[in-house]
C-alpha cells in the first residue's frame, strides 16, 4: 500500500499546472485516505485499477491543455500573419524536399516488394547459367527455392482482335515457372506460372502485370484466357500479377512474365539451346533462403557450390585466385543494393534532409527567439500573477508545432505536387517503362513524424531562453534578454554560425555533383548529332525464323548503299555511347610469355559493324577497324564451332580495344597484333580507339568484337541498330524506311531518333537527379536568406534600446548601419570557412566510400566557379538579408525607442 500511495503523488504531482491549481491540494490531502479506502475495499487489483485510471486520466488532461494552448496559438499566429506566413513558408520548403527525397530517391530503392518472401530474398551480384541455377535449386538446406529471370525482355506484342495492326514494344522478364513461388505472389486474377502447369512442350501462356492490364485491356475482368501475340506468335493469358507488383530485380517496371518453357520462336533469348549451356551466363539467380540460414552462410556455402561447378566444367577457363566467386545481395528491393553500400547511401540521404531541415529548423528558431524578445513583458506579467515556467514553455512549443504541422501540410502539399508532375512527363515510346513512385501514406507520416520532431526542436530553445526572464528589471524596464557572453557565444551567434555552415555545405555539396555530373556527362562528338539517325530492328521477334533474319541483314547493306539516300552507315548490337551495366564486365586477359605476366582487366564487351568507327567519324590511335571479311571470319567459325557450345573455338577473332583499356593492359607498349582473351573466346587486337563515354558520361574499358550470324539469327534485347549518317535528315530517315519496306514492309521500326534526341535521353536519370540537386540549392538559399534575416531581426529587437541611446547622442544611422553589419560579418566569415571545411571533408568521405561519387566529385572540387563562387554568392545574400532589418534599425526613432522601453 505504501507503494501505491508513493506512486499515486508521483502521478498527482505530474498532472498539468492549470489541473494542479484547481485540484492539486485536494488530491494531495486526500491521496493517503483514497489509496487505503481502495485498498481495504479492493485488494490488491482494486489498487491496480485505481492507479491505472490516475495514469490513464494524465495525459488525457494533458491532451486537453495541449488543446487550449493550440487554440491560443492559433489566434497568436493570426494576430502575426507575416511571422505565420514565413514560418509556414520555410517549414514547408525544408518538409516537402525531404519528403519528396524520401518518398522518390530512398523508397525507390529501400521499398520492399509486394511479396510475403521479400525479406529472405537473395541474389548473386553476377548473372549465372541457367545449369548452375538448377544446381543451387537442390540444395534444399540453404534455399526454400531458386528462380531463374532474365530482366528488360523486349517483345513485339499484338492484342487479340488487333493482329493487323502494327505490334507495340513491351518489356518484360523471362522467368523460371517457379519465379512467383519463390517471391511468393499470389495472383490478382486467374493463376501465375507454376512448375506443375507450365512445361516445356505445353502451349506458350503469359502473366501480364496489373498496370498492362488497365493500360491495354481497360481492366477488363474477362481478359484471362485471351490470346496475346508475342513475337508473331500466340500465347494465353493465364493470370494478372497483384496491383503493385512490376517485376523482381528492376528499376523498370515488368509488364509481362514469360516462362522460359516456351519455344525459342517467341523468345530468341532461349536459342541455341541456352537452358543446357553451363556456360551461357545470361540468368539472374532470385533465391529464397530457408527458415533460419543467414546472408552469410549462403554466400560461404554457395561460394564452394560455385568453385566445384567451375572447376568441372571443362570449357571454363582454369583460375587459380582465390577471391569470391559468389557475393550474395538482398533481392526484396526493386534494386539489389550491396550490404556495404546501403548505410553509405542512407548516410547521403540523411546528410541532404539533415542540413535542409537544419537550416528550415534555425530559421523558425531565430525567429522565435526575436518574438520572444518582443513578448518579455508578457512572459513576466504572467510569471508574476502565478504561471509556471513549465507552462510558458509548453505554450511557445505548442506555437511551435502548430506552425512546423502547417508547415509538413504545406510541404507535403509540395512533395505530392512533385510527384504528379514527374509521373506525368511522357515517357519515350519504345523504351522500358520508367518506374512511377506516388506518394503514400508512409510519407505523410514521415511527413508528420518530421514536423512534430522539428516543431520541438526549433521552439525549444528559444521558449527556455524567452521565459528566463528577471521579473522586477522585465516589469518596470523591460530590458532585452541576452545571454551570458552574448557578444561571442551567444545563442544568437550560435544560430547564425550553425545556419551559415549547414547552408554553405547544402550549397557546396549539391553543387558539386551537379557541376561534376555535368563535365563527367558532357559527351561532344566530331559532327553534328542532329545529322545521325538511329533506329533498330528485330526481325526474329517480328515472327522470322533465324534462317530469314540471316538472310534480311546480308541484303541491308547493299540496299543501303545502292539507295544514295544515306552518306554513310553501320550496324550495331546497341546505339552508340550506350550505357552498359557494370554487371556484363568480362574477365580480359593479356597472354604473357609467362602466367607470370599475364595481365587482367574488366573490361566492357560491345558488338560492332564493319565501319562504325568511321560513321561516328572517330580515328583509330593505331591499326584499323573493323571490315566486311571480319564479319565473315566470325560467321566461318560460328559455323563451324557452333556445336561446342562455349567452347573457345580455334579461330582467333579480331578486336579493337579503346584507349584505356589497351594502356591497362599493356602499359606504353603497342597492342597491335597482341593476343587477349575472355572467358569465351582468344583475339587478336588490330586496333585501338579513342575513349568514348557512355550516355551518362562514364568512361569505361571497352573491347568491341564484331557483329556475327549469331547476333542477326539472336538479336540482343535492344535489336540491331542501324547508324546513318545524312546532310538532310528528312531523307535520310525516308530512304532506310524505303530500303527496309523495300526488303519487307511487315518489318517493325522502333527507337527512331536521332543521336541528340538518343543522348539526351539516356541523360534523363541524370537530368532528373541534378534538377533536384539543383532545386535543393535554390531552397537551401531561400531558407537561409529567411533565417538570417531573422536573426538579424532578433538582434535588432534585443538592441533597440542601445541603438536608440546611440542616436539620440548623435549617431548618424550609417554609423549604426555598419554597427548591426560588422558583427553579422564576423559571423558570415567564421560560418563560411567552416561550411567549406564542412563541405570538402564530407565530399572526400562520400568519394572514399563509393566510385559513385568519386568522378563527380573529383571535377566538382576543383571547379574554380564553385569554390569561389558558392561562398561569396551566400556571403552576398546574406548581407542583403542583414542588411534590410539593419537598415531599418537605423531608422529608429530615438525618442519612440526610448519611450517604449
Amino acid at each position: 500500500m505504501n507503494l501505491a500511495a508513493r506512486i499515486y503523488q508521483r502521478l498527482a504531482q505530474a498532472f498539468p499546472h492549470e489541473f494542479k491549481l484547481a485540484y492539486g491540494d485536494d488530491m494531495m490531502q486526500l491521496g493517503d485516505d483514497v489509496v487505503e479506502d481502495v485498498a481495504k475495499r479492493g485488494g490488491a487489483p482494486g489498487l491496480i485499477r485505481f492507479i491505472a485510471d490516475i495514469a490513464i486520466r494524465l495525459p488525457i488532461e494533458y491532451l486537453s491543455e495541449m488543446r487550449h494552448d493550440m487554440r491560443y496559438a492559433s489566434r497568436a499566429l493570426i494576430k502575426s500573419p507575416g511571422f505565420a506566413l514565413v514560418g509556414i513558408v520555410s517549414m514547408g520548403l525544408g518538409i516537402g524536399l525531404t519528403t519528396n527525397i524520401y518518398g522518390s530517391a530512398w523508397t525507390l530503392l529501400t521499398r520492399e516488394l509486394p511479396a510475403a518472401n521479400a525479406k529472405r530474398l537473395v541474389t548473386p551480384e553476377k548473372p549465372v547459367s541457367y545449369y548452375y541455377i538448377e544446381q543451387y535449386r537442390a540444395q534444399k538446406n540453404l534455399f526454400a527455392g531458386v528462380a531463374a529471370m532474365q530482366n528488360g525482355v523486349p517483345f513485339n506484342v499484338g492484342l487479340q482482335g488487333q493482329m493487323d495492326a502494327k505490334p507495340e514494344r513491351i518489356f518484360g522478364q523471362l522467368v523460371s515457372p517457379d519465379y512467383f513461388s519463390v517471391l511468393g505472389v499470389e495472383p490478382q486474377r486467374g493463376r501465375l506460372l507454376s512448375p506443375e502447369l507450365d512445361k516445356p512442350g505445353e502451349a506458350p501462356v503469359v502473366v501480364i502485370s496489373d498496370r498492362f492490364w488497365r493500360t491495354n485491356f481497360n481492366s477488363d475482368p474477362n481478359v484471362v484466357g485471351q490470346t496475346l501475340r508475342l513475337n508473331g506468335q500466340n500465347a494465353t493469358i493465364v493470370g494478372i500479377s497483384p496491383r503493385n507488383f512490376e517485376g523482381a530485380l528492376s528499376m523498370n517496371p515488368a509488364e509481362l512474365f514469360v516462362p522460359v518453357t516456351v519455344p525459342a520462336t517467341l523468345a530468341p533469348e532461349l536459342g541455341n539451346d541456352v537452358l543446357h549451356q553451363r556456360n551461357a551466363k545470361e540468368f539472374q539467380a532470385l533465391m529464397c533462403l530457408a527458415p533460419g540460414v543467414t546472408i552469410d552462410a549462403a554466400e560461404a556455402a554457395l561460394d564452394g557450390i560455385t568453385r566445384r561447378l567451375d572447376e568441372q566444367d571443362p570449357s571454363a577457363p582454369t583460375r587459380e585466385d582465390k577471391a569470391k566467386r559468389v557475393v550474395l545481395l538482398p533481392a526484396g528491393t526493386r534494386a539489389p543494393i550491396p550490404r556495404k553500400m546501403r548505410p553509405v547511401i542512407a548516410g547521403f540521404f540523411a546528410v541532404l534532409m539533415g542540413l535542409v531541415m537544419t537550416i528550415a529548423c534555425m530559421n523558425l528558431g531565430t525567429m522565435l527567439l526575436a518574438r520572444g524578445a518582443n513578448r518579455r513583458k508578457e512572459f513576466a506579467i504572467r510569471l508574476s500573477v502565478g504561471a509556471s515556467r513549465f507552462r510558458l514553455v509548453r505554450q511557445m512549443v505548442s506555437e511551435g508545432i502548430l506552425l512546423s504541422l502547417l508547415g509538413g501540410i504545406a510541404g507535403f502539399a509540395l512533395a505530392y505536387g512533385l510527384s504528379v508532375l514527374n509521373s506525368h512527363i511522357p515517357q519515350p515510346a519504345g523504351e522500358p517503362l520508367q518506374p512511377i513512385i506516388a506518394l503514400d501514406w508512409r510519407a505523410a507520416v514521415f511527413a508528420f513524424a518530421v514536423a512534430v520532431v522539428c516543431g520541438i526542436g526549433f521552439s525549444l530553445a528559444p521558449a527556455l531562453q524567452a521565459t528566463n526572464v528577471n521579473l522586477l528589471p522585465a516589469l518596470k524596464e523591460g530590458l532585452a534578454l541576452q545571454l551570458p557572453g552574448y557578444r561571442r557565444f551567444g545563442l544568437r551567434n550560435v544560430a547564425m554560425v550553425t545556419q551559415l555552415t549547414g547552408s554553405l555545405m547544402l550549397l557546396l555539396i549539391t553543387g558539386f555533383l551537379v557541376l561534376g555530373f555535368i563535365q563527367v556527362n558532357s559527351i561532344e562528338t566530331r559532327f553534328n548529332p542532329k545529322t545521325m539517325v538511329l533506329l533498330s530492328i528485330d526481325p526474329v521477334r517480328d515472327g522470322y525464323t533465324p534462317e530469314k533474319g540471316q538472310a534480311l541483314f546480308e541484303k541491308l547493306p547493299e540496299r543501303l548503299r545502292s539507295s544514295g539516300m544515306v552518306h554513310s552507315f553501320a550496324l550495331a548490337a546497341q546505339p552508340p555511347f550506350s550505357v552498359v551495366d557494370d554487371d556484363g564486365d568480362a574477365q580480359l586477359t593479356a597472354d604473357g610469355a609467362h602466367d607470370s605476366s599475364r595481365v587482367q582487366k574488366l573490361a566492357v564487351r560491345q558488338i560492332v559493324g564493319a565501319g562504325y568507327f568511321a560513321v561516328l567519324n572517330e580515328p583509330m590511335l593505331t591499326g584499323r577497324e573493323f571490315e566486311e571479311p571480319d564479319q565473315q571470319r566470325q560467321i566461318q567459325r560460328s559455323q563451324t564451332d557452333g556445336a561446342r557450345a562455349g567452347g573457345t573455338g580455334a579461330v582467333v577473332l579480331p578486336v579493337v580495344l579503346n584507349e584505356s583499356l589497351a594502356r591497362g593492359l599493356f602499359g606504353d607498349s603497342s597492342a597491335l597484333g597482341k593476343r587477349v582473351r575472355d572467358d569465351k573466346q582468344s583475339y587478336e587486337v588490330v586496333g585501338v580507339v579513342h575513349n568514348l563515354k557512355n550516355g551518362i558520361g562514364m568512361t569505361q574499358s571497352i573491347y568491341y568484337v564484331p557483329l556475327s550470324q549469331r547476333d542477326f539469327e539472336r538479336p540482343p534485347f535492344g535489336g540491331i541498330t542501324i547508324l546513318v549518317r545524312s546532310n538532310a535528315r528528312t531523307d535520310a530517315l525516308s530512304g532506310i524506311r524505303g530500303v527496309i519496306a523495300s526488303i519487307d514492309p511487315h518489318v517493325t521500326l522502333f527507337n527512331v531518333q536521332t543521336l541528340s534526341e538518343y543522348l539526351e535521353r539516356s541523360r534523363y536519370v541524370m537530368r532528373s537527379s541534378l534538377r533536384n540537386y539543383a532545386s535543393i540549392r535554390l531552397f537551401g538559399l531561400i531558407l537561409s536568406a529567411i533565417g538570417l534575416a531573422g536573426v538579424t531581426a532578433y538582434a535588432v529587437a534585443q538592441r533597440r534600446r542601445e541603438i536608440g541611446i546611440r542616436m539620440a547622442l548623435g549617431a548618424r544611422q550609417t554609423q549604426v548601419l555598419r554597427l548591426v553589419l560588422r558583427e553579422g560579418t564576423a559571423l558570415i566569415i567564421v560560418g563560411t570557412a567552416l561550411g567549406f571545411l564542412g563541405a570538402v571533408a564530407m565530399a572526400k568521405i562520400l568519394s572514399a566510400l563509393t566510385s559513385f561519387f568519386a568522378d563527380a566529385f573529383k571535377v566538382g572540387t576543383t571547379d574554380p566557379r564553385l569554390l569561389v563562387g558558392a561562398p561569396l554568392l551566400l556571403a552576398a545574400v546574406t548581407l542583403f538579408a542583414c542588411y534590410v532589418p539593419a537598415r531599418k534599425a537605423a531608422k529608429i526613432d530615438p525618442l519612440q525607442a526610448l519611450r517604449q522601453e
